[in-house]
């Protein structure tokens, strides 16, 4: 993975997105507020094992929340590599009926990357979603908003990064490949409003 992403401060990473580059754009920003919903939820369950009694959950809770914000990672650079490699197929030569044929299937490859990307990312939110509904029960009531923050966050995030299958699915060729990824996103959708809906109650 390529680290050098996480080794901007935040003033440039600020500036990367406001400049007119395509890159970083709305879907690595939003796996990026989804990690820091994440972490809010992860601070909320340390500050509430110092004083509980049975910390083994909360330990569970707390290696999971860093697997989804480790797995984020990958899908926040995944998602910078795979748009910009679908930006240079527009860039392939179409000239001739053989290098149009050529353009068509990069195109098509690279569309399908960039909708796995954020399919993958975004069920990364639902499990960070999860694991906020399971927070609620056993962090400390002062540190709750916290959790509320971090969850309202990843559900923000989850809808915003699906906003990109929406964007690329048409440049895929298979009706059925198509009709896959929105089925899959409309669920992941509705399972994150569900959760955050359940978060709140």
């Amino acid at each position: 993975m390529n680290n050098m992403f996480f080794e901007q401060s935040i003033n440039d990473f600020l500036e990367s997105i406001s400049s007119d580059e395509p890159v970083p754009g709305g879907g690595s920003v939003g796996v990026y507020n989804a990690a820091t919903g994440m972490a809010l939820v992860i601070m909320a369950l340390k500050i509430s094992i110092k004083k509980a009694n049975n910390k083994d959950k909360l330990i569970n809770l707390i290696k999971r929340s860093q697997f989804v914000i480790d797995a984020l990672k990958v899908s926040l650079i995944e998602d910078i590599e795979c748009f910009s490699s679908l930006m240079k197929t527009k860039n392939k030569p179409n000239k001739n009926e053989t290098e149009n044929k050529i353009r068509q299937v990069a195109t098509n490859e690279a569309a399908i990357k960039a909708t796995d990307v954020p399919i993958s990312a975004a069920s990364h939110c639902v499990a960070g979603l999860h694991i906020a509904h399971e927070a609620i029960t056993i962090c400390r009531k002062t540190i709750l908003s916290d959790v509320y923050t971090g969850a309202n966050m990843i559900n923000t995030s989850c809808q915003s990064i699906l906003l990109n299958v929406d964007a690329n699915i048409s440049l895929i060729t298979s009706e059925a490949k198509r009709n896959s990824y929105s089925k899959e996103k409309n669920k992941l959708m509705i399972e994150a409003s569900d959760l955050l809906h359940l978060i709140k109650q």
